[in-house]
């Protein structure tokens, strides 16, 4: 139980809950454990579960007709996957796949309305977090309408702020991630990333080390972030 109390307490959706509505959300909570590609759901699955990561990373990918795969998002610690749950029972849009070992905590619709019951706040706190999600959705939008250029740098800029570790003159993006999932998160080709990640590199933007990308802090940068 007191495992369960920290990973809940370290989440920013629980600040404020009690102990006891802490020890009562527990109490059904269920854990889980997914190694690097297994599945947390597919797409298409009917579910009525909410998901909330403790550790490690997972992708969200979206498989049209034709079987071409789109990432939607790579979502990290305290973020909440199958919020759609909170008004109805329907399907999933994506699939969540683990992209190294990640632990997961999982509860069911009917508990989160009995919380919201307990603790009306809670709600707003839910409300709040879906609207951030939407207005980042809506921002994800305008993408469209950049370079690949402006896309991909856009993309490392935002990878950064959720996952960069300052090192001197410099921020690593604490991910692995390749460059078709590159492609595939702004809507491109594999080519048309590689030769843009050569154009970032040769301008000395970005570099790579130990399969991970360094983001260079340089005051000339500031010209190229797209708001």
């Amino acid at each position: 139980m007191k495992r369960c109390l920290i990973c809940l307490q370290e989440l920013d959706l629980f600040q404020g809950l009690d102990r006891e509505q802490f020890t009562n959300l527990c109490q059904c909570t269920t854990r889980k454990r997914l190694s690097k590609g297994n599945y947390l759901f597919h797409q298409g699955d009917i579910t009525d579960t909410i998901h909330l990561v403790k550790s490690g990373k997972l992708k969200l990918v979206q498989t049209a007709e034709d079987g071409h795969e789109t990432i939607l998002d790579i979502c990290g610690p305290g973020e909440v996957l199958g919020e759609l749950s909170f008004y109805k029972e329907q399907k999933e849009h994506s699939s969540a796949i683990a992209m190294e070992e990640a632990c997961i905590c999982c509860f069911s619709k009917i508990q989160f309305e009995s919380l919201i019951k307990q603790d009306p706040s809670f709600a707003l706190r839910i409300i709040n977090y879906l609207g951030q999600k939407r207005y980042d959705n809506l921002n994800s939008e305008k993408e469209t309408r950049r370079t690949v250029k402006e896309k991909l740098l856009g993309l490392f800029y935002n990878l950064a702020k959720q996952y960069g570790k300052k090192l001197q003159n410099s921020t690593m993006i604490d991910l692995i991630i390749t460059q078709q999932e590159l492609a595939d998160m702004i809507g491109s080709s594999r080519v048309m990333v590689i030769q843009t990640l050569n154009e970032l590199k040769d301008a000395n933007i970005i570099d790579r080390k130990n399969r991970y990308y360094i983001l260079k802090e340089d005051p000339c940068l500031s010209t190229h972030i797209f708001e």
